[in-house]
Parts: structure tokens; sequence; C-alpha cells
């Protein structure tokens, strides 16, 4: 889920939406993980961020995962708010789906530094500044890996 937040932030191209990319995640931490089966689970993260600049609203939140061309299933986060010119804290609840053949055993066994450099995420979500136009953002794959590396 972080993978689409740091997506939408770091790599906005729109001319208003650019302020973005002054926002910083400071950390994150994963507080509830409830599994729906061996194909989904229910996520409740916990993440710290800093936005200098105006409130910005984000809403139909979706990232395809993949690894080596093979969809591994959809991560999609309810909508949230980031206050303006704060640092704070947000609960952020995610649903994660597998896609059809893939179980939460395979997914565990390629989350290791090897396997992420052939990761890609396809993110897409409305952001809307202040009171402004909402405008949907989409970005396809993306590696994995260097988004983690920019929310460090």
């Amino acid at each position: 889920m972080i993978l689409v937040l740091a997506a939408v932030f770091v790599l906005s191209g729109c001319a208003d939406i650019k302020k973005l990319r002054n926002i910083e995640v400071e950390s994150v931490s994963l507080e509830n993980f409830r599994p729906r089966g061996f194909r989904g689970a229910t996520l409740t993260l916990l993440v710290e961020v800093d936005n200098p600049g105006a409130q910005i609203s984000l809403s139909e939140i979706s990232a395809d995962v993949e690894h080596s061309g093979k969809v591994l299933g959809n991560v999609a986060v309810d909508p949230f708010t980031l206050q303006g010119k704060t640092t704070d804290t947000y609960r952020l609840e995610a649903e994660l789906s597998l896609a059809e053949g893939v179980n939460v055993f395979e997914l565990g066994k390629l989350l290791d530094k090897k396997t992420l450099d052939d990761m890609t995420v396809d993110v897409s979500a409305d952001v809307r500044i202040k009171k402004g136009k909402t405008r949907t953002m989409k970005f396809n794959d993306l590696p994995v890996k260097k988004l983690i590396e920019a929310v460090k």
C-alpha cells in the first residue's frame, strides 16, 4: 500500500500537482493484518507524512502488482485526506486481493531483494488539492524497488 502512496507523491507530473514532490513519508508501521482466506487480507497501516503544502484528498486508490509480467494481485486503499502544512500520522485501511493462481505462500517467497528487481506496479488514484478539480493520476510499470527507495 505504501507503494501506492509513494507513486502518487513522488512521481506526479501535472503542473498543480508538482507541489506533491515535497511530501515525505516519514514512517510506516503495520498496525493490523487480517487474512481473508488464502487469497486476500485487510491491512491497517500507520503512516506518518510530512505535507508542507496544501490539503490533498485521495480517492479511488488502486494498484496492480506484477512480477516478471505476471499480475500478483491488487491493493485498494480507502479514501483519505492529508492535512496541509502538517506532519501527521494517518491510519490507512486497504484490501489486498491476490490474483487467480496466486496464494499468500507464493507471495511470501517473492518478497526478497532479488525478486524486487522484477516487480512493478500500476497505480491509479483520484487526487484533489484543496477544493480544486479532481484529477485521475495513472502510472504504469513503476519499479517497486525504486518506489521503496523513494520512501526511505
